[in-house]
């Protein structure tokens, strides 16, 4: 796989309405040890900006970082969309509320895995209003498996419980959600025509399975994936971005 064509970057740019998402971790930013530490590498958050201004062109973030802990690390100007925790939380607002039986499951599940993780150097669990992640990137290398087998025997098995594996992270949510509802949700909410939808990590691969014939899906990395195409790291991201800014910003003129 390679970088997206000619043709396929002048079909995105010559679209009625663009949506350009991409994923934070692993994507705009490189991947760090302690996950506050992260921030886009150069270019990142002016490509998307620039994006974002084009008539006729939404520009967004979709991550499964809890919303609030998104938006500290990405810095993103106000016209570029916000999304947390896999689909739960947008900019606009909170969009699955927790039904009561819910919140107790979640309650149950955040108490579990943060016994899991409670003697384990650099394991540790993030909240987030659906759901908890437990992140095993900073624990030795003996004790990331054994973390993520104990969650995954534990309160992974549980009924109502939902489980996205991820690059040295297992997340369990009480509803059901995913980066391809959330690219859905976000089509629909802008009116676009076409999407590019670029991610580094497994939980990609669900947004990258939601994409249409007129979208457009970018793996970062190494690693198996759906997506069509690919480029290298996250510096690459930025050149891609770029790109397609002038290519629509030129189409638009037309």
């Amino acid at each position: 796989m390679s970088a997206p064509d000619a043709a396929a970057l002048a079909g995105l740019a010559e679209t009625d309405h663009l949506l350009v998402c991409c994923d934070f971790d692993g994507t705009l930013s490189h991947l760090v040890d302690d996950p506050g530490a992260a921030r886009p590498v150069p270019g990142a958050v002016e490509s998307l900006d620039r994006l974002g201004t084009l008539p006729a062109t939404s520009a967004a973030v979709l991550s499964g970082r809890a919303l609030e802990a998104l938006e500290a690390v990405a810095g993103m100007p106000e016209h570029v969309l916000t999304v947390g925790s896999h689909g739960v939380e947008f900019s606009s607002g909170v969009i699955h509320g927790l039904e009561p039986t819910e919140r107790d499951l979640l309650d149950r599940v955040t108490r579990a895995c943060a016994h899991v993780v409670a003697n384990v150097e650099g394991a540790a669990i993030e909240t987030k209003p659906a759901g908890v992640a437990v992140h095993v990137r900073r624990a030795s290398g003996s004790a990331k498996p054994a973390v993520l087998d104990a969650v995954q025997a534990g309160p992974a098995s549980w009924p109502g419980v939902h489980v996205t594996r991820g690059k040295d992270v297992i997340e369990l949510a009480v509803v059901r959600v995913g980066k391809g509802g959330a690219i859905q949700a976000l089509k629909q909410q802008v009116g676009a025509t076409a999407a590019l939808f670029v991610g580094d990590d497994v939980t990609d691969e669900d947004a990258f399975a939601a994409l249409e014939e007129t979208d457009v899906g970018v793996k970062v990395g190494s690693g198996e994936s759906i997506a069509p195409w690919r480029v290298a790291d996250p510096e690459d991201v930025v050149l891609l971005l770029g790109e397609l800014a002038t290519l629509r910003a030129a189409s638009l003129r037309q």
